[in-house]
């Protein structure tokens, strides 16, 4: 193992999937700068002090990938008045039919680790707009530090991360590892969450059946991997192919987030 798995950068009251994705050694020898990208979960529910500790950050810029539906159910916390640019990039999660099937008693006829995993090519093939403006924004120096964020912070918030990461030239191995580490700080809530899954849906899912909608899993992340390296030879030249991005955004992003 690396030196991936840490303790975040600060530890929140009411955020719980927040980490900084710094000193992460590329395939170079070089490293990904401290104090510039961080990522979590959603800013709903921060308290007072979470709201102090994230102004000490300085963030230029926090991304939101979370839908409109969910903005508007959960608006974030965190002033819109403290020069920091908010900015939207909508990734609609799973889908509503399929949380209505789980509603309608037919949660039975739903596989849940194809259902993640069919949202991880989607987000990969067909966002790729969204995933552009991402590397964009975080190609400006003027728009970092910037914290990136959705509604739990793994998948969305996950996948992102990484193709950053292997963009960078940080080894895949590492990158899995810092993915994984969502798993070890949001554990506790997601069994609440399933909890209440459970019981909306008459408890007719078991918590086994339930996992792969509460966790990541490697094989998450190793299927889409291989899939863009199989199309495009690299993470790189799917970026520029698929996601639209030019040489000079890329560039600039490198040169932003290592030293």
């Amino acid at each position: 193992m690396t030196a991936v798995i840490r303790d975040p950068v600060k530890r929140f009251d009411r955020l719980y999937n927040f980490r900084e994705i710094g000193g992460l050694k590329t395939h170079d020898g070089r490293r990904m700068k401290s104090g510039v990208l961080f990522r979590s979960d959603e800013l709903s529910q921060l308290s007072g002090k979470d709201l102090e500790k994230l102004k000490q950050l300085n963030l230029k810029s926090i991304c939101d990938l979370r839908s409109s539906g969910e903005r508007k159910s959960k608006p974030d916390r965190f002033p819109h008045n403290q020069g920091t640019n908010m900015v939207h990039v909508p990734i609609q999660d799973i889908s509503r039919i399929d949380f209505l099937k789980w509603l309608a008693g037919k949660s039975g006829s739903i596989d849940f680790n194809k259902l993640i995993k069919d949202f991880y090519r989607r987000m990969a093939f067909e966002c790729t707009a969204q995933i552009n403006q991402v590397i964009t924004l975080i190609s400006d120096e003027r728009n970092l530090p910037v914290l990136i964020h959705c509604k739990g912070g793994k998948d969305r918030t996950g996948y992102i991360s990484a193709l950053i990461q292997l963009l960078v030239g940080v080894p895949y191995q590492t990158v899995l590892e810092e993915y994984m580490l969502s798993n070890d700080l949001i554990g506790p809530r997601m069994k609440k969450i399933e909890r209440y899954i459970r019981w909306m849906t008459l408890f007719q899912i078991s918590s086994d059946r339930m996992k792969p909608l509460l966790e990541v899993r490697r094989e998450y992340l190793d299927e889409i991997y291989g899939d863009i390296l199989k199309k495009y030879g690299s993470v790189e030249e799917y970026l520029r192919v698929a996601c639209g991005l030019n040489q000079r955004c890329i560039s600039n992003l490198q040169q932003n987030l290592l030293e």
